[in-house]
């Protein structure tokens, strides 16, 4: 769940709980009918409470469907780790240092400005997890966007499944932006 919805939660649940605190005031007596009777006229009368009203039916409605839509993936956490299963036992793996590996390795390859990666592991049932790379990419123009591409499913894909032992691993590249210009790295002197 995220921020947004967990703070419409928080403001839902505490109107709902000082209304309920109400109406546990009104069977106690603690407040007299009269005085109930008399606001409940005078609400009733009020454009904004059926405006309030059609608001908390549209958080209710919203808190409802994120409650039962089950998300089949999810964006990975810089402190997760992933399970490999090696020869003398499994071995933990963290996905920030997958999704850092692929973001150097699209970085490196002749023509890419730019790239950022995003990391999600989607769980498919029977077949099991598969971890998907979304890489971002801003490239120029001094090679083809289809064999950039080509070349960065390459690269992350062999690093992926025979260096890290990951077999199930989707790569998706998306060159977000084309850069005008030769661009010119300048050399570090060590």
């Amino acid at each position: 769940m995220g921020i947004f919805n967990r703070i419409l939660l928080f403001v839902y649940t505490l109107f709902f709980g000082v209304l309920c605190a109400g109406v546990a005031g009104l069977c106690l007596h603690i407040v007299p009918e009269r005085v109930v009777f008399n606001e409940y006229e005078y609400l009733v009368s009020q454009w904004q409470t059926g405006a309030v009203a059609g608001v908390f039916l549209l958080v209710s409605i919203h808190l409802l469907l994120c409650s039962v839509s089950g998300r089949k993936s999810k964006e990975i956490k810089s402190g997760e780790l992933l399970v490999i299963q090696g020869a003398a036992g499994q071995v933990n793996v963290s996905l920030a240092a997958v999704r850092d590996m692929a973001e150097r390795i699209a970085g490196g390859v002749h023509g890419v400005r730019q790239a950022k990666a995003k990391a999600l592991v989607e769980h498919r049932g029977d077949e099991g997890d598969f971890l998907k790379l979304d890489i971002r990419l801003e490239v120029g123009q001094e090679r083809s966007v289809a064999a950039i591409s080509d070349d960065i499913r390459c690269q992350v894909d062999r690093y992926v499944t025979r260096i890290a032992g990951i077999d199930n691993v989707e790569v998706a590249v998306s060159v977000q932006s084309i850069a005008s210009g030769v661009s010119v790295k300048k050399r570090r002197i060590k």
